[in-house]
């Protein structure tokens, strides 16, 4: 049986480093955020290392990065010292020998169109996924955590997917997104095609039919799965606007005003964690967790996304005692 354990942000980042230090043949890694700064420095300089001791290494970002880094709508997001930090790694990693791809493309008017909210890294066997983790220090400081296990099938099939989003970057319309099941679960990446998304259409289906349901964001939820929570009886939980920077809370705000749903979050601490975890009137419990964040718009977007639906007890209760720890 497939073991998950779920990793703090801060216990995925140094689990991932020693990981990265001990890897035999791949390390194969996509993330909506790559920085070097202090909290991923030890990381970035292992993954270095690994590349010059011949390790295949191939890693994908989304250019949002420049905008989360530098001000999105700064025509000198680029030259700000944390984005020229970003390139400056991008180029080592170059130099040295890795597959380094920028996703999203660099000049939108929208720069939250189009992107790839996607977190996954395979070393070897082993696969942190499931979670919303960015690489980078705001990231790793943020409310979250990811996923650990050890499934070559599993590692291989998302190997297969991260070639194909790459490839398919460029025409978006041409990927038309992935889903397996093992016997802990199914897998479910996005399309990343506008209005388009497996993850929030299984949530819609799985609450309209739910009779209890925890929700936990960093969002208000939106659009018909807001509509169903409304009619569940529904345990909701996302940031509060004065904790969030101004972009998102704009957002949180507006979709609060629409939706007529409030959040019972109390805590300070900003939470980036994003999982439901449904009761059905079977006795059947259902947790889904990822990098979605059950908000609406990203599917308008096009967003593309990966999460994990599963009935495993072991799953669903570490999921449940992350949000009685840190959220509760």
């Amino acid at each position: 049986m497939t073991d998950f354990t779920l990793l703090s942000a801060k216990e995925y980042i140094k689990d991932l480093t020693h990981c990265v230090r001990q890897a035999k043949s791949r390390i194969y890694i996509m993330d909506l955020i790559i920085a070097d700064d202090e909290a991923t420095h030890e990381l970035i300089s292992a993954i270095e290392k690994a590349v010059k001791q011949g390790i295949k290494v191939d890693l994908a970002a989304d250019t949002f990065t420049y905008g989360e880094l530098g001000g999105f709508f700064s025509p000198f997001k680029r030259r700000a010292a944390k984005s020229q930090a970003v390139t400056a790694m991008t180029k080592r990693f170059i130099e040295a020998g890795a597959s380094f791809r920028w996703l999203g493309g660099d000049y939108k008017i929208n720069p939250f169109a189009g992107v790839t909210h996607i977190k996954w890294c395979i070393v070897d066997d082993t696969v942190y996924c499931f979670g919303g983790t960015n690489l980078f220090k705001e990231g790793i400081e943020s409310l979250d955590y990811m996923f650990k296990t050890t499934d070559p099938e599993l590692a291989n099939d998302i190997i297969r997917e991260h070639l194909h989003i790459i490839s398919a970057d460029a025409s978006p319309e041409s990927y038309d997104g992935f889903h397996k099941t093992y016997p802990y679960g199914r897998l479910l990446v996005d399309s990343g095609k506008r209005g388009d998304s497996l993850i929030y259409k299984r949530a819609c289906v799985l609450a309209k039919n739910a009779h209890k349901i925890l929700f936990v964001s960093q969002y208000c939820p939106s659009g018909e799965l807001a509509q169903h929570l409304k009619q569940t009886q529904s345990d909701i939980y996302f940031n509060r606007p004065e904790l969030a920077t101004t972009l998102h809370r704009l957002l949180i705000t507006t979709t609060m005003s629409v939706t007529n749903i409030k959040t019972i979050y109390k805590k300070d601490r900003y939470i980036h964690a994003k999982f439901m975890l449904f009761e059905m009137p079977n006795g059947k419990r259902i947790a889904l967790t990822g990098s979605h964040n059950f908000s609406y718009s990203g599917v308008r977007l096009g967003t593309r996304e990966v999460a994990l639906e599963s009935e495993d007890a072991h799953i669903y209760k570490q999921l449940e005692d992350f949000w009685r720890q840190n959220i509760k």
